[in-house]
């Protein structure tokens, strides 16, 4: 008997193991949030990658009438929706561990290109929520609202950059928190052990061991973060590459900059993700997801703040 339960034990530790050797591919760079793709008839051949991310919806608009949408892997969504200039795909959990699908559509205009295609990527958290697909001449009134988005984004990009040169330059600590403007005599930073309230989705790929959030600032600004206590079950190293805090409402708070944390497997780790976010919008619950460039994630659910 001792013999056979060592034989299944190695048959196991085996098959773990094989499992754990087929990597998978890290996840290809995808476009998120809302997207306008500009078409150039003379060179159609560029498939752009747009990120998909179960129980968001995508939607797809166009400025020109659909013949047809061929939707690689149309059962495993769980909504996929054809009309006259537009379509629509709500992923289906199943798919957060699916390799990118092809989607190619076909215009009933007959100009070119007369088909596009497009590679969705199965994000841990980020979705293209709404892509526009430009493939005709637009008014100098477009091509100017484009050259002010361009600049606001640059403006902002600045602005981005300027800050973290004020924050590196500045005293640290409690001190830099002070002269930043997030620390008061009426508030200071509230901390709150969260392990009781959060839930971690199934098929995580990290366990949770304990779990604290954080807060500073007023209605103008503040920060918030979580800090978390986890494990790595795996056979390979996990590094945190990216972070998104998701509200009710489906507001998405993107994380400050800060270096990639590695767990290695086997063994636990601490990991902490600092978000830009005032009093009020610190209010409620949020989902957090975490994950590597392969895409292994873990998510919470129920993330709130003191």
């Amino acid at each position: 008997m001792p013999l056979a339960s060592s034989a299944g034990l190695l048959s196991l530790a085996l098959l773990t193991s094989t499992a754990d050797a087929a990597e998978r591919p890290p996840l290809p760079p995808c476009e998120a949030g809302d997207v306008r793709l500009d078409v150039d008839a003379d060179a159609p051949g560029r498939i752009p990658a747009l990120c998909i991310t179960p129980d968001l919806t995508s939607n797809f608009l166009f400025d020109a009438k659909l013949s047809r949408v061929e939707l690689e892997g149309r059962e495993h969504f769980r909504r996929a929706v054809e009309a006259a200039d537009s379509f629509m795909v709500v992923p289906s959990e199943a798919m957060r561990d699916m390799q990118p699908q092809r989607v190619t559509v076909y215009f009933a205009d007959g100009a070119a290109p007369a088909s596009l295609t497009f590679l969705l990527v199965v994000h841990p958290a980020r979705a293209a929520r709404q892509v526009d697909v430009i493939r005709k001449t637009r008014p100098v009134d477009f091509y100017k609202q484009k050259a002010w988005d361009a600049d606001a984004k640059a403006q902002r990009c600045e602005d981005e950059k300027a800050r973290l040169l004020a924050e590196q330059g500045g005293p640290g600590g409690l001190r830099g928190l002070r002269a930043a403007g997030l620390l008061n005599e009426m508030r200071g930073v509230a901390v709150k052990d969260i392990s009781r309230y959060v839930r971690t989705r199934p098929q995580a790929a990290l366990t949770l061991d304990r779990a604290w959030s954080s807060s500073a600032g007023n209605a103008e600004k503040g920060r918030v973060a979580v800090e978390l206590e986890l494990r790595n079950p795996g056979m390979k190293s996990w590094t945190l590459a990216g972070a998104l805090l998701r509200g009710a409402r489906g507001e998405e708070l993107t994380p400050l900059p800060d270096t990639p944390v590695s767990i290695l497997p086997g063994a636990p780790g601490r990991v902490m993700v600092e978000f830009e976010a005032t009093t009020k919008q610190a209010q409620g619950a949020y989902t957090l997801t975490l994950w590597d460039a392969d895409g292994r994630s873990v998510i919470l659910e129920n993330v709130t703040f003191p």
